[in-house]
């Protein structure tokens, strides 16, 4: 169990065995608390299964910033662009591109990096008792990220989350062509700009991290149950404020002391059962692996222009974008990681061969996104005995640790150690 230990340790229910439930859960633990995680899947098989790897610490740029919107028909009209959005669900979609749009505004753009920073920020120390925990620490590479730009424009593009880094303290290194080719050897020519950002890291596998985690979980006495929840019962409380008594599950009913939400894309319809209406989307994403690419990245590249990452990981080399909108019922569309490989074939010559794509794999997973791009870390205002903690878009794997920090703070009346306002529900 961890050292810190608090008066009145609870029990302690999380919704949800991704990566922040599981860091939630975790953390809890080593709190002092009594712990149990329900999820119908097993810890780290949904979302966090499927991400690029990425310990982002210095992506804080909000996903809407101003002129993103008017990119949007472009990509959509491209067939390899970064953006789809379903047909069928844009009418369910339009208000979420609304509220997406008022959040890029000049006067929004600059507290909304401040929030994701200050997440960033302590991302790594948070991360870092959790891993040792588990004896997982060799599974977290810091050995930066390297972005490509093929010209200047694309570099210009993006000059606002540049700005936005060096603004807050971020390392940032340019490069030229041949600085791209030593830091990077099986870089194909055609790059005319590069950005080293020395402080990011990447993961070798994000199913072991959770699964790891969720392990050590509970050997030390952490309870997993695999079942769905259907609903909630619920009853008055004091000072207006409810109190929720019992999950609902698939597996029956089960009593609840306290209750941290963690569900990733679908912890929206969770919190609309308490009375909280939070427009969160899935961004589903797609991903191909490759375990015998021959090509050996030494970090997590990013291609500015395509909008798609690679990241060398110990199954192989994951080659990892887009964004798809269209709900959480529809089935995949798989052509969209086929894409991705022919987008690295251009990046990664050594790809070109047919043997590359041997044994590859293809994979697609929701990620839960809010318009603001900054997640929700709540206590639910309705209820005295429930907390929030998700929509976390591309970042889940970044801020899961210092979400389960927060978390746990909140839940023991603890300080916090940064200003939680900008992540509370009640913003929307």
């Amino acid at each position: 169990m961890g050292e810190q230990l608090i008066a009145e340790p609870r029990h302690v229910t999380v919704i949800g065995a991704g990566v922040v439930g599981v860091a939630a859960a975790l953390t809890l633990q080593r709190d002092g608390h009594r712990v149990t995680v329900i999820d119908r899947l097993a810890p780290g098989q949904a979302t966090s299964f499927g991400n690029a790897g990425g310990m982002a610490v210095t992506e804080m740029q909000p996903a809407s910033v101003p002129g993103t919107i008017w990119k949007v028909p472009g990509w959509l009209a491209d067939p390899e662009g970064p953006l789809a959005i379903r047909p069928a669900y844009l009418p369910r979609l339009v208000p979420w591109l609304w509220r997406f749009w008022r959040a890029g505004t000049w006067e929004k753009v600059t507290a909304l990096a401040d929030a994701q920073a200050a997440l960033n920020d302590r991302a790594r120390a948070d991360w870092q008792p959790l891993l040792a925990a588990a004896k997982l620490t060799d599974q977290l590479k810091v050995n930066g990220a390297l972005a490509l730009y093929r010209d200047d424009s694309g570099y210009r593009a993006d000059a606002l989350s540049w700005q936005l880094r060096r603004e807050r303290g971020v390392e940032i290194h340019s490069v030229g062509p041949d600085e791209i080719r030593q830091l990077e050897p099986d870089i194909g020519p055609g790059f005319a700009r590069g950005v080293l950002m020395p402080d990011w890291g990447h993961v070798l596998d994000p199913e072991r991290i959770v699964a790891g985690m969720a392990a050590h979980f509970t050997g030390d006495g952490g309870e997993i149950i695999r079942a769905e929840v259907t609903g909630l019962v619920t009853e008055a409380g004091e000072f207006e404020r409810g109190w929720v008594r019992a999950l609902q599950t698939t597996l029956g009913e089960r009593s609840v002391d306290w209750l941290v939400i963690c569900a990733g894309a679908w912890s929206h319809k969770i919190a609309a059962w308490l009375g909280d209406t939070v427009p969160l989307e899935s961004e589903r994403g797609y991903h191909v692996t490759l375990p015998a690419a021959p090509v050996a990245l030494r970090r997590m590249v990013i291609v500015g222009e395509d909008h798609f990452v690679m990241t060398p990981m110990s199954m192989g080399l994951r080659i990892a974008g887009t964004v798809e909108m269209g709900g959480l019922d529809g089935a995949p569309n798989m052509a969209r990681a086929r894409v991705l490989l022919g987008k690295a074939r251009r990046v990664l010559p050594a790809l070109a061969g047919v043997a590359a794509a041997q044994g590859k794999t293809e994979w697609s997973g929701h990620r839960p996104a809010l318009p603001d791009t900054i997640p929700v870390i709540s206590a639910a205002p309705g209820f005295a005995n429930v907390f929030y903690g998700f929509g976390h878009g591309h970042l889940g794997l970044t801020q899961a640790a210092v979400t389960g920090r927060i978390l746990a703070d909140l839940l023991g009346a603890g300080e916090t150690g940064i200003d939680v306002s900008a992540y509370r529900v009640e913003r929307f």
